[in-house]
């Protein structure tokens, strides 16, 4: 995502760095050479490209910061880059939930902020938007969340993306989180019953949107963000492709969730939907959020080992 947000920047004329990290230099080579992005399939334009050591040359005099790693690489990451980055906007497209300091788990913007140390202008960047479509030029929307988030759609414009804006982003960040957890659990009627699951499906996705919607709520967020692009839009392009509904679907294959997510690991295919579904779980308690039948569901299925059929058959939907 952060390679296809950089070349959109790059066609609007701005002058751009794409720095990667110590895990991307499989990535950058061919981008270096011209070639092709290996993600992407095309090429990136105008860049500059930046190895891991180079950080703080790619920081410098930065006007905005887009910090698009894994939020497994956000810790890592941000204790390198707290006393480089200036004190410009941040829009990231980083998803999940975070252990704090205090060990219970925090928004990404949150835990940023805590490494950082500071304040940071943090602004997240929803869906519904997959990374190799925005690359490619097909129309998109977006929703930007925060105080500075005016801002990051003015410099991000393009004739392809419609970007909405909003002030709430614990709404965003929590929509962000959940819905990859959600996808995976529409994935596993494709597993569990195959194409004719669409009346299964459609079911659970609007048990989704609600459970997401009173966690939002819970959260401080406002319910309408939940029934917009960064709930309803993201969740429906994560559940109809992607890797966290394919996923899902070896689940409901009867594979053990681990065993699906190391075979997927291996051939390059991060899964979100495996982590995501713990730490939502996490997340809910902690708020002492009810009425998460299919969250729940889940949970048991993914990190419990509960039998996928009997448990499914199990979930009251409260719709």
């Amino acid at each position: 995502m952060g390679s296809a947000m950089a070349k959109v920047f790059a066609d609007g004329g701005h002058d751009v760095r794409l720095w990667g990290t110590w895990l991307d230099d499989p990535m950058l080579e061919p981008c270096e050479r011209g070639d092709e992005h290996p993600r992407l399939k095309l090429k990136l334009g105008k860049l500059s490209f930046y190895r891991a050591a180079r950080l703080a040359d790619a920081l410098a005099g930065a006007e905005l910061v887009v910090s698009a790693v894994s939020s497994d690489g956000v810790v890592p990451v941000w204790t390198k880059a707290a006393s480089l980055v200036p004190d410009v906007p941040v829009l990231s497209p980083t998803k999940g939930f975070l252990v704090a300091r205090s060990g219970k788990m925090a928004r990404v913007d949150q835990t940023v902020a805590e490494v950082a140390g500071r304040h940071v202008h943090y602004v997240h960047a929803s869906g519904p938007a997959k990374a190799i479509e925005i690359a490619r030029n097909v129309p998109t929307l977006m929703t930007f969340a925060g105080a500075a988030a005016s801002v990051c759609a003015k410099a991000m414009a393009a004739p392809h993306i419609h970007i909405s804006t909003t002030a709430d982003i614990a709404g965003a960040e929590v929509c962000s989180a959940l819905k990859n957890a959600y996808a995976t659990g529409l994935g596993i009627w494709d597993g569990l019953l195959g194409a004719d699951s669409h009346n299964a499906r459609a079911a659970w996705f609007t048990q989704a949107i609600d459970e997401m919607s009173r966690v939002v709520v819970a959260a401080g967020g406002h319910i309408e963000t939940a029934y917009g692009g960064a709930g309803v839009g993201d969740l429906h392009v994560t559940a109809a492709a992607g890797r966290n509904r394919l996923f899902g679907e070896h689940i409901g294959r009867g594979k053990p969730a681990k065993a699906v997510a190391e075979e997927l690991a291996a051939i390059g295919q991060l899964t979100e939907g495996y982590p995501a579904i713990k730490s939502a779980w996490q997340y809910t308690r902690e708020l002492g959020v009810e009425r998460l039948p299919l969250l729940k569901a889940l949970y048991e299925i993914v990190w419990e080992n509960k039998p996928v059929d009997e448990t499914v058959k199990k979930v009251v939907l409260t719709v």
